[in-house]
């Protein structure tokens, strides 16, 4: 079966079809993730010290800025997952529903028959492309807040977080905005007048992940974001500081688990073979 991706975006966020053939760096993003496993070779994922072996009745629950990976268990195959990249917007407008606060309280969240039923049917909605958008995201959404009711059951309701250490928002700001330049960790760490010790631990203290990962996640953001938006490959790649095409297209798989040649052709176009890799037929 050939690499399969697809991606939709709603008022969730993203959710994206992924044929992963290699394993996946550890890496975090700016939105919470909840990634559920759809067959193939067997994978695990390690978030801080706790492993998650993805499954049937298990998957993958991140929160923002939360460090994670992805290990195959066996080379030469390939595993197919559903991959939603939660906005913040939802997730608070979700919260100011149901008064409080959420964040995964435990990476793995457990999958009970009848959110794999929902999943099987949000995967086929919208790599079909052939539903109204608002179908689309209406059962996105029901998938993702019963996922998030699963995750919660019997949970103490987690504590707001404090504010951010001002340095340390200083520092996402300046990634953010310098992220076409070529920079190392102690460079940053230094234009917010921090040591860096002292910079590694209000990364881990207060985001749960290290400045590193953190600044490949601002990164491959940006990268994603430009690459949807049409711009020719090897201009983001020079943009963002990389020496070689080749470089930024291994950074961006690496972090993905996909190509930027794909992922732009799944941004523009809807996917054109199921998840069994038969072509679709031609509708009449």
């Amino acid at each position: 079966m050939s690499e399969a991706y697809a991606l939709h975006e709603g008022a969730f966020g993203t959710a994206i079809v992924l044929e992963s053939r290699a394993n996946l760096v550890a890496h975090a993003h700016s939105e919470s993730q909840l990634a559920l496993w759809l067959g193939g070779t067997r994978a695990v994922a390690h978030v801080g010290s706790e492993v998650v072996p993805y499954g049937e009745d298990v998957a993958l629950g991140v929160n923002a800025f939360e460090a994670h990976d992805m290990v195959m268990e066996s080379s030469g195959g390939s595993c197919l997952f559903l991959v939603f990249m939660i906005s913040r917007q939802w997730l608070d407008d979700l919260g100011d529903t149901t008064g409080r606060s959420f964040r995964f309280p435990s990476p793995r969240v457990p999958i009970n028959a009848a959110l794999r039923r929902s999943c099987w049917r949000v995967l086929d909605l919208f790599i079909s492309a052939q539903d109204a958008r608002s179908s689309i995201d209406g059962e996105v959404e029901r998938l993702l807040e019963a996922a998030i009711a699963t995750s919660t059951t019997g949970a103490e309701t987690p504590a707001v977080h404090r504010m951010l250490d001002q340095r340390l928002r200083g520092a996402i700001s300046y990634m953010r905005e310098h992220v076409s330049e070529i920079t190392t960790i102690d460079e940053i760490a230094a234009k917010v007048g921090l040591s860096r010790g002292h910079f590694f631990a209000l990364f881990r203290d207060q985001l749960n992940t290290t400045p590193q990962v953190f600044w490949s996640g601002v990164r491959v953001e940006e990268a994603m974001r430009r690459v949807a938006e049409g711009s020719a490959l090897t201009q983001v790649a020079l943009d963002l500081g990389f020496s070689a095409p080749g470089n930024f297209s291994r950074f961006f798989k690496e972090h993905t688990g996909v190509s930027p040649s794909i992922f732009k052709r799944a941004a523009r176009d809807p996917m054109p073979v199921t998840v069994t890799g038969i072509p679709r037929e031609p509708q009449i």
